[in-house]
């Protein structure tokens, strides 16, 4: 998965779905030269979401799973997992910032000072961002399905567009647009306290505050597309309740542990 938008998203654990789930596959590419990225399922039953990251073998890399107004996120290759939550972000932080004060300890006075005023300003620059979401007023069309162009900003500045296709046009749209929903409303609480998770609470926004899906979206430097994700099949079937649980035998781990920390 794009550890960018890390979050992405999103699961329950444990009960039988009642209804047929939504299976949305997606591809990413690069522009303009159109070659291809990671492959990102996504499945959406009764309320949960996961979203999977494929390497070009079809193989599940990684995942991001949400229940109980928490985010895991599943690492296949190394079968460990973390969870998000707010105590864990807040340890997190704790830690970091305490390693961050012994690493200016070693540093002269002047470079210190320095180092300290710098990161200050960039934590109220995070702090005092402003993300919007815009309709451009313009429609297009992305495989089988019409879409509405709208424009994510940060202060301003055009950072993503997504061409977001209305539910009922859509194969199992209640499912998926409700799901999306709910794993929006607990990413953005989950991670609204942490000013550098912006960009996470920028992807979350695109899912939460329309009443459809994004069926393409296109990262964007200036108004030139960089790269985009396109929907390229959805579909409706019974998902098995494990679709959305932690693999048994996986170990839990921490975001720094993982990182190598």
């Amino acid at each position: 998965m794009n550890k960018r938008w890390l979050i992405p998203i999103l699961v329950s654990m444990g009960a039988a779905a009642a209804h047929a789930g939504t299976v949305v596959d997606m591809q990413w590419r690069s522009l303009p030269d159109g070659k291809p990225r990671p492959h990102t399922v996504i499945y959406a039953q009764d309320g949960q979401f996961r979203m999977d990251s494929l390497d070009s073998s079809g193989h599940v890399q990684d995942f991001v799973v949400v229940r109980d107004g928490n985010i895991w996120q599943v690492d296949v290759t190394r079968r460990t997992f973390y969870l998000f939550d707010k105590a864990a972000l807040a340890n997190q932080r704790t830690a970091m910032q305490g390693r961050w004060q012994s690493m200016l300890q070693t540093l002269p006075a002047g470079q210190r000072a320095a180092m300290e005023a710098r990161m200050q300003g960039m934590m109220q620059h995070a702090q005092q961002a402003d993300i919007s979401m815009t309709d451009t007023g313009h429609g297009d069309r992305v495989g089988s399905w019409t879409c509405e162009v709208w424009r994510l900003q940060l202060n301003g500045r055009p950072t993503s567009e997504a061409c977001i296709a209305p539910r009922r046009e859509l194969a199992g749209g209640d499912e998926l647009v409700d799901s999306t929903h709910k794993a929006a409303n607990i990413a953005a609480d989950v991670l609204g306290s942490l000013p550098e998770a912006r960009a996470s609470q920028m992807r979350m926004a695109m899912y939460g505050k329309s009443d459809g899906f994004p069926v393409r979206v296109r990262q964007l430097d200036g108004d030139t597309p960089e790269d985009e994700e396109i929907v390229s099949s959805i579909k409706t079937r019974s998902l098995p309740a494990d679709t959305f649980a932690i693999p048994k035998g996986f170990t839990q781990t921490t975001m720094a542990a993982d990182r190598g920390e």
